[in-house]
C-alpha cells in the first residue's frame, strides 16, 4: 500500500512540475511535449486579422505583445489576450 502511496504522489509532483514552464522546457528537450499546444480557434484569428485591417504584420505585433510576459503562452491564449486588449482599448 505505501508504493501505490509513493507513486501515485511521484506521478502526481511529476504532473505538476510538467504544467511550469521549466517542467515544460524540460519535457520538451526529451520529445514528450505533453503540454498540449493549443491551437487559436478560426474565429479568433478571424476577429484579429479583421480588427488589424488585414495587416498580417499588425496582427503578429498584437499577438508578440500579448506574449511579452510569458514567452510560453499558448497560441491560443494569446490570440484571446490580445482579443481582449483590443476590447478593453477600445472602450
Amino acid at each position: 500500500m505505501q508504493t501505490l502511496t509513493v507513486v501515485i504522489v511521484l506521478g502526481f509532483t511529476l504532473w505538476i512540475f510538467s504544467t511550469t514552464p521549466a517542467g515544460k522546457r524540460l519535457m520538451g528537450r526529451m520529445g514528450l511535449d505533453l503540454a498540449r499546444k493549443q491551437r487559436a480557434k478560426p474565429e479568433d484569428h478571424d476577429y484579429l486579422l479583421r480588427v488589424c485591417g488585414g495587416d498580417m504584420s499588425e496582427l503578429k505585433r498584437r499577438l508578440d505583445e500579448a506574449r511579452r510576459h510569458n514567452v510560453d503562452m499558448s497560441e491560443a491564449e494569446a490570440y484571446r489576450k490580445a482579443i481582449r486588449a483590443h476590447l478593453r482599448d477600445k472602450i
